[in-house]
């Protein structure tokens, strides 16, 4: 049972959504005040990730003043993050398989390279690497930014220093850190799809794509790919809020 927040954060979960169902679960019907001090928290920081909750079906309400909160069924809320992810990697693929296809059709590549990457540390290491050789452009949908190194960011703000053009979207759980980013000079913008895989899209043609949480990052140089990547970015940019 204790394991349980950690897993919900695996599967993309913001760490205080995971945090407040992992609480009623365990403990049961609770106000708001009463879940943050069992997560050791601040009240503030709870009603926006309830909310969120609410919202996919996870936590029901009852009554008004005041509300008290309700975990659904675990097993409910697995095969709906389960349908989530599966239909999420389904688009992911047809996107990989578009791009795969071109390249058959054009042949080999020498200077084209692709590796699998496993582990956080394996993750941040290569996407450190890659930010601190980009030359004209950041493009990256991160769910999990508000856990990013501070290596990463780094990063990010010298690129940004060396006119490097950065935009990020993010989720409303990484607010502290789009400011930061934004304060930088980066482009940014907040979606409420937290359960998505992230991505980064350096110089239009540098690819880190980290699918299903930490588990599974894939790196690569293709144009192509990239170019389908950056058409995902630009559809959930105009559908998200620009962030300042």
């Amino acid at each position: 049972m204790d394991q349980l927040g950690d897993e919900l954060r695996d599967l993309g979960w913001g760490k205080y959504e995971a945090a407040c169902y992992h609480a009623l679960v365990k403990f049961g019907e609770m106000k708001a005040s009463n879940i943050a001090s069992r997560i050791d928290s601040q009240p503030s920081k709870v009603y926006q990730p309830l909310n969120s909750l609410q919202d996919e079906g996870y936590v029901k309400v009852r009554g008004e003043n005041p509300k008290r909160f309700v975990a659904q069924n675990p097993r409910y809320v697995i095969e709906q993050e389960q349908a989530r992810f599966e239909s999420e990697a389904d688009d992911i693929l047809e996107g990989l398989e578009e791009a795969w296809e071109v390249q058959i059709e054009r042949g080999p590549d020498l200077d084209d390279s692709a590796y699998v990457l496993s582990g956080q540390d394996g993750l941040n290491t290569e996407l450190r690497n890659v930010l601190e050789d980009a030359e004209d452009s950041i493009t990256a949908f991160d769910t999990r930014l508000t856990w990013a190194t501070r290596e990463v960011l780094e990063a990010i703000e010298d690129a940004i220093d060396r006119g490097v053009d950065a935009e990020i979207i993010g989720t409303s759980h990484s607010e502290e850190t789009l400011d930061r980013l934004a304060e930088a000079g980066a482009t940014t913008y907040v979606t409420d799809e937290i359960n998505r895989s992230s991505y980064y899209v350096v110089d239009d043609d540098r690819v880190v794509l980290n699918i299903g949480g930490e588990e599974a990052t894939i790196s690569l140089v293709d144009a192509d790919v990239a170019r389908i990547i950056v058409d995902d970015f630009r559809t959930y940019a105009q559908e998200g809020e620009t962030h300042s």
